[in-house]
């Protein structure tokens, strides 16, 4: 998945379920730790990540995106 593609993916998944999405993704993430698969969390940090971009209007989500 590249980066324009996750945060299109996020932005959708904000637009659909509001702020609840966040809170969905952070005990995903506990929940993956506990298992132990790292990885997997890992990507739902990152999910997480984006989402508080969006939320805090850091990107827009439909834009070209540029990863340093």
């Amino acid at each position: 998945m590249s980066a324009e593609e996750a945060c299109r993916l996020a932005a959708e998944l904000r637009e659909e379920f509001g702020d609840m999405v966040a809170r969905v993704a952070e005990r995903t993430i506990a929940s993956l730790e506990e298992d132990g698969l790292d990885e997997r969390a890992t990507v739902w940090r990152a999910l997480l990540a984006i989402l508080d971009d969006i939320s805090a209007k850091r990107i827009d989500p439909y834009a070209k995106i540029a990863i340093h």
